[in-house]
């Protein structure tokens, strides 16, 4: 009788699209435990965003050339290319917690070694180990949707503000304690408070109950990585190996062929690794789409927020803050962002989930806009940055409501796993582009050694910015409403295990 109930329970909730409210015996325990993922993902964005100011640091310390230096993020970003979909496919078979500790764990070591690297290339170790941090959120959304009932939203919306929150902090927090602490004690940070979230997880947060059935789909998660690293190695070097060069337009091609065949591969596997057409034909890849849309604007922007607001004022470009004062305004950007997943849910509430997207989109579009027309004094530059945060915690908050919402109940994390990787890959493109773009609008002033980024180069990243933004509401207004998609009560009733079973 319980595995009846609980298989009519599920297609109640597949048949609404969103999980019906938890039972009174499971919902006391919601509070708690998604304050215990909430801290989680402030250590995750803490990790994220404590390596960038102290390069300068590391290179020192290591006697090695910039282009060396390019590896400690290239490193990071292959790894995690890998981790955050193959993590995120064993924890729908297998346990969202019980993958979400192994990649803490993982992540816990990696700190480690990056904290008391001896060489440089242990320290790149290191960072390989640290790739699981993507794959934190889609396995905890796994665990709030499962978990949180109708007050997932809420939660998603909550956790995407605490990964801002922790990146804000870090970005702050490492440079301010560099100035007065050794580079090997100001890595030890997001050390201990990785170690410390291990036990945290093991101990706190609850397994999920609902699997999908069936084996790993090997050939279908080794291209899938493969054409990843191959893009993604070509796109992170391009700056240092040449647009042009035979390794770069190799890598960049090999990595397109092969992501193509792994499409047509999927769609004749019984058991694929993704399947992809619900990306192809379903209602997720729009909101795939939309997430790639979204990495390219708020990673693709960041280096030339920060170029701008620390260029000095006497160029007639830049505005010439203090590293102190630039982790300031950053720090306020992070909060934007924060406010903005806090009301995505509410937004959603009244408007839907695709409503917020296009909100928030808007938003950005207009922060964008009014950034390249005004900019030349810190306060207008803030207010209109405040924009563009407030809609990008929108839509990273309501574009994962949107996607957990309509993933099948045993596939929410791998679904969840390709939008971060989707993410991933437009901030590494857009990374690459806007380099390329400001690289080739310099100018040299007089009394300034190095050659600097004009003003129309920076006003061309911001209007890409505002087209990208423009590009999410469009795609947003097409996305299907939040049903189940085809097959998925039969997925779920049929080839998962009922959530009472050992609820």
């Amino acid at each position: 009788m319980a595995i009846i109930r609980g298989t009519q329970r599920l297609a109640r909730r597949r048949e609404t699209g969103r999980d019906t409210p938890v039972p009174s015996h499971r919902s006391s325990g919601i509070a708690p435990f998604v304050g215990f993922l909430l801290v989680l993902e402030f250590a995750s964005g803490l990790t994220q965003g404590w390596i960038s100011p102290l390069l300068p640091s590391i290179l020192q310390r290591y006697d090695t050339t910039a282009a060396d230096l390019n590896w400690i993020n290239v490193a990071f970003l292959l790894s995690s290319a890998v981790c955050v979909p193959l993590m995120s496919k064993l924890g729908d078979l297998f346990g969202h917690r019980r993958l979400l500790t192994i990649a803490t764990a993982l992540v816990a070591i990696g700190s480690i070694l990056v904290a008391g690297a001896p060489s440089f290339r242990i320290l790149l170790l290191g960072r390989v180990l640290q790739g699981p941090l993507l794959a934190f959120l889609s396995l905890e959304f796994a665990i709030v949707r499962e978990r949180a009932g109708d007050r997932a939203g809420r939660a998603i919306g909550l956790l995407v503000g605490a990964l801002a929150l922790g990146g804000s902090a870090g970005l702050l927090l490492a440079g301010q304690i560099r100035q007065h602490v050794s580079l090997s004690g100001t890595l030890w940070i997001p050390a201990i408070l990785m170690i410390i979230v291990v036990p945290v997880v093991v101990l706190l947060v609850p397994e999920t109950a609902t699997r999908t059935r069936g084996r790993i789909d090997g050939i279908g998660a080794a291209l899938l990585s493969v054409g990843l690293l191959l893009l993604l190695a070509a796109v992170g070097n391009g700056s240092t190996w040449g647009w042009t060069t035979w390794r770069t337009l190799a890598g960049i091609a090999g990595g397109l062929v092969v992501l193509a065949g792994w499409v047509a591969i999927e769609q004749s596997v019984a058991q694929p690794f993704v399947d992809t057409s619900q990306i192809l034909r379903g209602r997720l890849g729009l909101p795939v789409l939309a997430g790639f849309f979204a990495g390219a604007e708020l990673f693709g922007s960041q280096a030339a927020s920060a170029l701008f607001l620390g260029l000095p004022a006497s160029t007639g470009i830049g505005l010439g803050l203090s590293a102190g004062n630039l982790g300031l305004v950053l720090v306020v950007f992070g909060l934007a962002a924060v406010v903005g997943t806090w009301l995505a849910p509410r937004l959603a509430e009244r408007v839907g989930s695709r409503g917020a997207l296009v909100v928030g989109s808007l938003l950005g579009t207009a922060g964008y806009v009014l950034t390249a027309l005004a900019h030349h004094t810190v306060s207008v530059y803030v207010i209109w940055q405040v924009l563009v945060g407030i809609g990008n915690g929108l839509v990273l908050a309501a574009l994962s409501d949107y996607v957990v919402t309509c993933a099948p109940a045993d596939a929410v994390a791998i679904h969840s796993g390709l939008l971060t990787t989707a993410r991933t890959v437009g901030g590494a493109v857009s990374s690459a582009v806007f380099a390329t773009v400001m690289a080739a609008t310099v100018t040299r002033l007089p009394g300034v050694v190095k050659p600097v980024t004009t003003e129309a180069g920076y006003v061309t990243v911001w209007l890409v910015c505002a087209g990208l933004t423009i590009g999410m509401a469009s795609l947003a207004l097409r996305f299907a409403n939040r049903t189940p998609p085809p097959g998925s009560i039969r997925r779920s009733t049929e080839g998962a295990l009922p959530a009472t079973i050992s609820g």
